[in-house]
């Protein structure tokens, strides 16, 4: 059963004597951020942050698009100062009624996973790994937010611990290992098309299964992909799964998954077996014959259309 910290979280994470600074310098980070720079790294790191967490979990979405609340936890921090030279973040602990408020019944485990999981990753970053591709990857989006030679320093302080490294390009590929050789083969997935990458065009589509696959697509594809935002699609290229909650593949083409309308099939008053016969004019037992839709063509669209209902449905 969830219960409640016996004491705030403030008293558990010490806002004073727990900090993240972040030191982001690049092109885009020269005597403060840029705005555009500034959000884009941030949703980065947050991204990060998250994929580490669900590695750690090895937990599924159970639906496509809407995390986990523990999920919004782990990026639950505070932005405490700011400060120009190239730009210095400062952040601290969510406190307890902000916490509570994305998740209501929480135990402290959940209350303090923010700080554990920041703790976690930047840990396996300093010391070289193991670190999910993914996350790999998202660091790699951050620093690249800040134009280039974009790069950024952590010193991590937890009460009497601390401890500092900094994510640049020596770090990330020492992060990636020895590339693995992964065949690449034909794709064809389906998902909610949940983030856009402009420079380099790439997309994000995450799978019912939890899988998040980026999605690299050539030039003529970008105004097609600006309208799919938030959507569910299917998209077809050559490509491999890099992990087990993650691939990446070339996409040749991307299209919406149609959205059939749902007819008035159900109501809520209850109608007698004999009344229903009568409307559809039954007088004696059908075969499996009588359930197939006479109008329904079997193709590409209509195999996404059953592919993504069934997955909803798991």
């Amino acid at each position: 059963m969830p219960f409640r910290m016996s004491r705030p979280l403030e008293a558990e994470l010490d806002p004073g004597s727990h900090q993240i600074t972040l030191t982001l310098e690049g092109e885009h980070a020269r005597k403060g951020v840029s705005l555009d720079a500034f959000d884009s790294f941030i949703s980065h790191f947050l991204a990060a942050l998250r994929y580490h967490y669900r590695a750690s979990r090895s937990q599924t979405v159970k639906k496509p698009g809407h995390p986990f609340a523990e999920e919004k936890l782990v990026t639950a921090f505070r932005l405490v100062g700011f400060r120009a030279g190239s730009g210095i973040v400062v952040l601290e602990p969510s406190l307890q009624h902000e916490a509570e408020a994305t998740l209501p019944d929480v135990d402290q485990t959940v209350l303090t996973s923010a700080w554990a999981n920041a703790g976690d990753l930047l840990k396996a970053v300093g010391s070289g790994g193991p670190v999910d591709r993914i996350v790999v990857n998202e660091l790699e989006s951050a620093t690249r937010a800040l134009g280039r030679q974009g790069r950024f320093g952590i010193d991590f302080r937890a009460g009497a611990d601390r401890w500092t490294t900094r994510v640049d390009e020596a770090k990330l590929v020492q992060l990636r290992g020895p590339e693995e050789t992964v065949a690449e083969t034909p794709q064809l997935i389906t998902g909610v098309l949940h983030a856009i990458d402009l420079e380099p065009g790439k997309v994000g589509i995450r799978s019912a299964a939890g899988v998040d696959w980026w999605c690299r697509y050539p030039a003529e594809l970008e105004q097609a992909v600006g309208r799919l935002l938030g959507g569910r699609v299917w998209a077809r290229g050559r490509g491999a799964a890099t992990s087990a909650r993650s691939g990446s593949m070339d996409v040749t083409e991307i299209h919406a998954v149609p959205e059939f309308e749902q007819t008035e099939l159900f109501t809520p008053e209850p109608v007698s077996l004999t009344e229903l016969m009568q409307r559809q004019m039954v007088e004696q037992p059908q075969g499996l014959e009588s359930l197939v839709d006479p109008e329904w063509e079997a193709g590409i669209e209509s195999d996404l259309f059953l592919a993504a209902m069934l997955d909803d449905a798991e």
